[in-house]
């Protein structure tokens, strides 16, 4: 049992997801058995589809039912099969370029899993090399489909999406060593004000459209996010609801299990078309019985408006995490620059305002084990009702720093509980692995 290390948050957020997505990937117990060539192959093929998509997560010990997801775990002598060395080595043979996958061992509530983190592809995408009868085909590229299935591309929209990701994932790189190099140290993101007031009424509109459709008024949660994208110019009917829906899918990365914007192929009932926009709501429940509910609206004008109820918003006592917080300013900036690329010029300004709700007497913890912030236990505590970030920069600008201006949000936020001096490279180092998908 040594082997085994106890899921952290990001881990079990993983794990207990109970949802399978095209970077997120469950299987039933199985071993390694490199003699079981049929059976490594498939595997194979879902880790090529993962790197190719957007990266992601392949949990071995969640069998899938008739409906959702068990988590059954893996005995210690199938967790023992699966080593990195081996796993890459028979990898390699079929893709082209090769692919890292990080293996991690890990305990969640007295069962085993296996879990493969795979990266997604820097600049050239993952060939298979070789065939395999009925499994792989020489030259094909496989990617994850709108059925979460690996499958090698077959239309011209596919191969479009690929190249776009290619061009963009060498883009990101460029613009992060130019603004390294014209920086010696990154600036953080400007403060600002309120929203203009032309975007208020889409504003009012999301809120009172929030709390018609909240499910849970009567459990009395305090503790909420909101989130807001807003251009700097106004222009009521600036994009056809149709592109909005296509920039919401493009937006829908997941680095933990659950993406910043849900949306769903399956799951048609959650995402509605309004008189000027779209909207996505989901309730749902993980396998912690954590109650959940995320809704989020993009309007024509291409102000984005998301509100969530979060897992630490029944925590007793009230309790806000440090690491949630930093992953949530990461994410949120990932999220917007994908949502806007295509959309805006990348000279375009867009502002970035995040609200915490209910944060009167709730206290800033590190929920792991140990304390890389120096903020386990109960001296930081928000004495407001609500706390906010906000900043504004050009959208290359957001995408270049994404990392650095997350943690300039994030400790603007945490000034708010008193905590002035949060340990920055500790939160560089989170982000990364978060990007990384490295937990």
């Amino acid at each position: 049992m040594s082997d085994f290390i106890q899921a952290n948050r990001e881990l079990v957020g993983i794990i207990e997801r109970n949802c399978e997505s095209k970077s997120l990937d469950y299987k039933g117990p199985l071993s390694w058995d490199s003699k079981d060539k049929k059976s490594c192959c498939e595997l194979v093929k879902d880790i090529i589809a993962i790197a190719n998509t957007e990266g992601g997560y392949i949990v071995i010990g969640v069998a899938e039912k008739d409906e959702g997801f068990e988590l059954v775990g893996v005995s210690a002598e199938q967790a023992g099969t699966y080593e990195s060395t081996a796993l890459c080595q028979f990898l390699q043979r079929y893709a082209d370029p090769p692919i890292n996958v990080q293996i991690k061992k890990t305990s969640h509530e007295g069962k085993n899993f296996v879990v493969l983190e795979i990266p997604r592809f820097k600049d050239t995408p993952h060939i298979c090399q070789k065939d395999y009868p009925d499994v792989l085909s020489d030259r094909a590229l496989y990617v994850r489909s709108d059925s979460n299935e690996s499958a090698p591309i077959k239309s011209s929209s596919d191969f479009r999406a690929l190249i776009e990701t290619a061009i963009r994932n060498r883009a990101d790189s460029l613009l992060s060593s130019f603004r390294a190099i014209l920086t010696s140290s990154a600036p953080l993101a400007e403060s600002v004000g309120r929203p203009r007031e032309q975007f208020k009424p889409q504003l009012e509109a999301a809120r009172r459209r929030f709390d018609e459709k909240y499910p849970y008024k009567e459990k009395n949660y305090s503790f909420f996010v909101e989130t807001v994208f807003q251009p700097q110019s106004f222009d009521q009917y600036r994009f056809r609801s149709a592109a909005l829906k296509a920039a919401a899918q493009g937006a829908s990365v997941s680095f933990t299990g659950w993406p910043f914007i849900f949306i769903h192929y399956n799951r048609e009932e959650c995402l509605s078309f309004t008189d000027d926009g779209i909207e996505g709501t989901i309730e749902w429940q993980d396998f912690a019985k954590h109650d959940a509910f995320d809704f989020w609206r993009f309007n024509e004008s291409g102000l984005f408006y998301k509100k969530e109820l979060t897992g630490m918003s029944g925590s007793e006592p009230p309790s806000v995490s440090a690491q949630d917080t930093v992953r949530y300013f990461a994410e949120a900036i990932y999220c917007m620059t994908r949502l806007f690329e295509g959309l805006f010029d990348d000279s375009e300004y867009m502002t970035f305002c995040a609200t915490f709700l209910g944060t009167r007497n709730r206290r800033l913890v590190w929920t792991d084990r140990g304390s890389p912030y120096g903020i386990y236990g109960s001296q930081y505590v928000a004495n407001r009702p609500t706390l906010e970030a906000a900043a504004s920069l050009p959208l290359a600008d957001w995408r270049a720093g994404r990392v650095e201006h997350a943690i300039g949000m994030a400790k603007d936020l945490m000034k708010g509980f008193g905590l002035e001096r949060p340990n920055e490279e500790q939160m560089r180092t989170q982000i990364s692995n978060l990007f990384g998908r490295r937990f």
